[in-house]
């Protein structure tokens, strides 16, 4: 008998859950199997003579977020006013009342300056500490934040203007 193993990983509205598939396990005349349901998510067990495997329904209602960064002109030179957007979607099927999103700024920082007043969000606001940017609110399905600010380009550094996000997702 082979078996096989798989993990999924999917955000629930409350939280994370990780289900866990071992394949091949209730091959043969003796197997059996039960489900407890509770919540977002259903359990089945699954037993065949000594093995047993824990398979997880998920409810179809998840949450599913995504980021995107540019600035413009895309192409900048020296003494430029360049302004950098960082978009943030909630791409799921159900709101998030606790979204956030965090990002250095390092990446931009060796290639340009920054105004922090210039800092703003299309939806409530944004906080900075140091070179890092957190934006935390709530976001119905659909909807999306644009974090936008500017700076001006020197390029002294790689010449590559891009933030290192730190966490995005349902903050608990």
């Amino acid at each position: 008998m082979n078996k096989t193993t798989s993990i999924r990983r999917r955000a629930l509205n409350g939280g994370v859950a990780a289900a866990l598939a071992l394949g091949a396990v209730a091959s043969g005349s003796a197997a059996s199997a039960s489900t407890v349901t509770s919540g977002d998510a259903s359990d089945t067990v699954v037993r065949s003579g000594g093995s047993a495997a824990v398979v997880q329904a998920l409810n179809p209602a998840c949450l599913s977020f995504q980021y995107t960064f540019n600035s413009r002109p895309t192409d900048p030179r020296p003494g430029d006013v360049v302004t950098y957007r960082m978009e943030f979607v909630n791409n799921g099927s159900v709101d998030s009342t606790k979204s956030e999103i965090v990002f250095g700024l390092g990446g931009v920082l060796d290639d340009s300056s920054w105004d922090t007043a210039s800092l703003g969000a299309t939806v409530g606001g944004a906080t900075v500490s140091g070179d890092t940017v957190t934006w935390r609110g709530p976001l119905a399905s659909g909807e999306r934040v644009v974090i936008a600010f500017t700076g001006i380009w020197h390029g002294d550094g790689d010449g590559l203007a891009f933030p290192r996000v730190e966490s995005y997702g349902y903050a608990r």
